[in-house]
């Protein structure tokens, strides 16, 4: 027999070592489990958030004023305006929905529509489910929608109801791409 074979890759003291360290390591690695669930419940409530500060109040001014060397006023249209009052229009002319959460991968949005479908089946008939895409401080998210609803309160009393049973749940229009 020749020492190679006889010799085990790692010794019994080794063995204990890393034993020893993985228990030492195990508090930090839970806290980091922790901490990756709390940012991404972080990532999904400030996106949620973001759909609130979309339109300009109806205090801020539709128009940038300009101050040239002159001294001159010029008033000038942005084109961000006009493309935010698109939006919006778009918004308003959608049907009424609902975002049952953010996730990170649209795999994600339709593995959680097949978790609800098998869960709910009562409260999800007739619903259909799209998910719309954005970015978000460089973080590309997928919200899942559900509708279409009649009008934002029916949308406003089904999210009542999801709330009650865990889910998150807030209205939006019924936009984005299907499943």
């Amino acid at each position: 027999m020749s020492q190679e074979q006889a010799q085990p890759a790692y010794t019994e003291q080794q063995v204990q070592q890393f034993a020893a360290e993985w228990q030492n390591k195990q508090p930090s690695i839970e806290r980091l489990a922790l901490m990756e669930k709390d940012l991404a419940l972080l990532i999904e409530v400030l996106s949620a958030n973001s759909d609130l500060t979309a339109q300009p109040s109806q205090f801020e001014p539709q128009n940038d004023v300009i101050i040239h060397q002159s001294e001159q006023t010029q008033v000038q249209q942005t084109s961000s305006t006009d493309s935010l009052e698109a939006i919006i229009a778009a918004n308003k002319a959608a049907e009424a929905g609902v975002q049952l959460g953010l996730y990170l991968t649209p795999k994600k949005v339709s593995y959680q529509v097949l978790k609800l479908k098998r869960d709910y089946p009562a409260v999800l008939n007739g619903l259909d489910f799209r998910f719309k895409t954005r970015e978000q401080k460089g973080v590309t998210v997928y919200g899942l929608r559900a509708g279409p609803f009649a009008n934002y309160t029916q949308a406003t009393a089904f999210c009542e109801i999801a709330k009650r049973m865990g889910q998150t749940c807030v209205t939006a229009p019924f936009i984005g791409e299907m499943l």
